[in-house]
């Protein structure tokens, strides 16, 4: 089994959010298991995201709501 791309751990995420209640809570490595990556690659997804989600707030003048 090869590295999966990004469609396949787009789909994992989706099916995932279907199937989570909320409250509940989802560790990396649950997310790894549905995702069919490594925890080490959803911890690099999570850095990117939250980094692209910092420059789109400053950017729109949101930098209030952001944890320095």
């Amino acid at each position: 089994m090869g590295t999966p791309s990004s469609c396949e751990i787009d789909l994992g995420l989706a099916v995932l959010s279907v199937l989570i209640e909320p409250g509940m809570t989802v560790t990396r490595g649950d997310l790894a298991e549905v995702c069919g990556c490594s925890k080490y690659r959803i911890e690099e997804i999570e850095k990117q995201a939250l980094k692209r989600f910092e420059r789109l707030a400053r950017q729109k003048g949101l930098h209030d709501y952001l944890d320095e």
